[in-house]
Parts: C-alpha cells; structure tokens; sequence
C-alpha cells in the first residue's frame, strides 16, 4: 500500500515539474524577438538628413529622400563618397532594445555601389557589426567586413553579419572606410531595408 501511495506521489511530482516547465518555455517563446526602429529610414530625425532612430558619426552619410533608385520605399541612407574630406570613417548605429543574452542575431542592410570612374577613388570597405555593453564598456561581438571592390555597381546587395548577445544589451552598426586618396574621391554607396533577425531560439538561450 505504502508502495503504491509513493508511486502516485511520484507521478503528481512528476507531472507538477512538467507543467511547470511547459509553463516556462511558453512564457518565454511569447517573447517578441527585439526590432530596429526606422530600418527603411523613411522617418526623419531632428533634421531630413537624419533618420529616426539612428545615431551617426563622421561626414556625409545623410537619409535622402530624393535619391533613386531605392530598395523599397522612398527614402534611403547615402554616403557621399566624393564630399568626403579626409581619411576617417563614417557609420550609423543603432542600440536595441529587447536583446536576450547568449541568443544569435543576424544583422543586415542591403547596399548598392555607385562606381568612381577610377576604382582607385572609391571607398575602401563596408564593415557591418554587432556590439553588446559588459560592465560599462562596449565589446564587438561579430563583425564582416565587405570590400567595395568586390561589390557589383548599381545592384542592391544583402549585407550580413551574426553574433550572440554577451549581455541584454545590442547595438548595430554600419561603417564605411574612405579612399585614403584625399582629394581624388569619388562616387557613393545607398543604404536600405536593415533588418535584425533572431538566428537562434531565445527559448534555449533563457534556458
């Protein structure tokens, strides 16, 4: 009788841990994956050359809204290579609300080349990043790095980068390297359509 009495006690544990645990993993996949805000940067900022939701640094990487062609929409992020006065870089970033540390995202934004005449005059490279905040200071948690090069003119291409979060932390970044030429630069590089997708469950990474 005994046995029978710690057999039942077993099974209502037993199934008392399961439900708990559903009850958990359900909780957590009801989480929204976090989101970029403004990713087609049809939103201004403080001024039309800025897009809503992103913070930038350096010289003439502007929204635009008169720029053609777009990837979809009407507005796009341009970087003026040719208006660039010196050798330092210039990007856009933006910090993420919502991130689960230890989960996987993939970072991108498509881009399309406009080609310098002389490809001795074109920027360098374009490097897209993920970075998280550990005790007061930022870390680069992925980062690729894409020679303008290599990149077929006037032709949107899908760039990528995927990393996971060291803290609930998450800033993406976009950063584009000048000719070293000062003077000679030339042409120009559209921004579009950024998206920030979840790579991994976030069910696994809570667990």
């Amino acid at each position: 009788m005994n046995r029978i009495i710690s057999f039942a006690t077993g099974l209502t544990c037993l199934w008392g841990s399961v439900g708990v645990l559903s009850a958990k993993i359900a909780v957590v996949e009801d989480i929204a994956p976090p989101k970029l805000i403004n990713p087609s940067f049809e939103e201004q900022g403080e001024t039309a050359d800025r897009a809503a939701g992103w913070g930038r640094w350096g010289d003439w990487f502007n929204r635009e809204e008169g720029w053609t062609p777009v990837h979809s929409g009407h507005c796009i992020l341009a970087y003026h290579h040719w208006e660039i006065p010196s050798a330092k870089d210039s990007g856009v970033y933006q910090d993420i609300a919502g991130a689960v540390k230890g989960a996987s995202y993939t970072f991108g934004i498509y881009v399309s080349v406009d080609k310098a005449k002389t490809p001795i005059r074109d920027a360098v490279s374009i490097e897209v990043r993920l970075e998280s905040t550990v005790d007061g200071s930022r870390q680069t948690i992925a980062s690729k790095l894409y020679k303008v090069a290599d990149l077929p003119p006037d032709d949107w291409q899908k760039l990528t980068v995927s990393g996971s979060a060291n803290s609930d932390t998450l800033r993406v970044l976009v950063i584009v390297t000048p000719s070293p030429m000062d003077g000679t630069r030339g042409g120009a590089l559209r921004f579009d359509d950024a998206f920030l997708e979840p790579t991994n469950s976030i069910t696994a990474a809570q667990q």
